[in-house]
Order: C-alpha cells, then structure tokens, then sequence
C-alpha cells in the first residue's frame, strides 16, 4: 500500500466502514526508524474531521508532559503499564484498562514498561 493509499484509508467514507488490524500497525511501528532510535511511535490509524484514533507505542519511561486537549478523549492500554495523572489524580493502567478526560483537563501519562496505547480524540 502506498504512503497516499495509506492516508486515505485513514478515513471512512461517508456511511462506510474502515477496520484495521493492531498487531500489524503496531509490528509497523516497531519496524520504523523512530522506534529503536526514540523512546516513542504513533500513527493516526483512524481521523477525520470528527474523530482521531491513535496507536502510540512507549518505551518504559516514556514521559507526555503536561498537557490540555481541545476534545475529550479516551486512552486504552493494549498492552504494557502506564502512570496516567489527571489534575491531581494518578492512576496505574495496566492492559485492558480504560480512562477518560473530559475536554481541556490538564493530564500526563508515563510508561510504566513498554506498552501500546489507543487515544481516541473528539475533535471539535
């Protein structure tokens, strides 16, 4: 698949259906060079004007600083552990767990081991 089939495929058509296989996106990731030379990967697997899907590959110690999103979002750990803090709550997140933030909540993650996360953003 070329890199301009790649981009369109990350966007439904109108009433269509899109799916995507993570092991192969994130077996993708792992094969780029930004993988073995940082200690982060993503890719928008799915985005549109409405909706952002994020696979984000972390190495342990992997930091996001603080930061707001215009949206609220979704984050869903596939697999590895994850220190998620929110405003003044921090939680581990292990394989399988979920969180949610409301829109412009104030939030930093750190990768507890290597792990794969999804974020999903509204965009608004």
């Amino acid at each position: 698949m070329s890199q301009e089939e790649h981009r369109q495929a990350l966007r439904p058509t109108a009433g269509g259906m899109l799916s995507v296989k993570i092991a192969d996106e994130v077996a993708r990731l792992k094969a780029k060079p930004e993988w073995s030379s940082g200690d982060r990967a993503a890719v928008s697997l799915v985005k549109d004007e409405a909706l952002n899907v994020l696979l984000m590959l972390l190495k342990k110690g992997a930091r996001l600083d603080k930061h707001r999103t215009k949206g609220p979002i979704a984050m869903h750990v596939l697999s590895g552990a994850v220190c998620f803090s929110a405003e003044s709550k921090s939680e581990e997140l292990s394989a399988g767990s979920i969180a949610a933030l409301d829109r412009k909540v104030l939030h930093e993650l750190e990768a507890l081991e290597e792990s794969a996360i999804l974020l999903i953003t509204a965009i608004e």
